[in-house]
């Protein structure tokens, strides 16, 4: 006793598009290679590769440095900090 619902709307087929056709055929030539590079001019090494060190304490200097930002701007506008007697 199977009863087709009134607010269901008839199903038609989808619409599928073809794939549409290549502007160009593909090329057979492979992409030409980089030039092989000698290490006769290597580029300098930066503060943070001769350093490990300095990427965690860069770290810890930003979170200090900006806490320190907010208590003076909370001071500035007139409110109030942890550190108030």
């Amino acid at each position: 006793m199977s009863t087709e619902s009134p607010h269901v709307a008839p199903t038609r087929p989808a619409f599928v598009p073809s794939p549409r056709q290549p502007a160009e055929p593909p090329s057979s030539a492979s992409a030409p290679s980089p030039p092989a590079t000698d290490d006769t001019h290597a580029e300098p090494e930066g503060v943070y590769s001769r350093h490990p060190w300095l990427v965690p304490a860069t770290g810890v200097a930003c979170v200090l440095a900006i806490f320190v930002a907010m208590m003076l701007l909370t001071v500035v506008a007139g409110g109030i900090t942890p550190f108030n007697d």
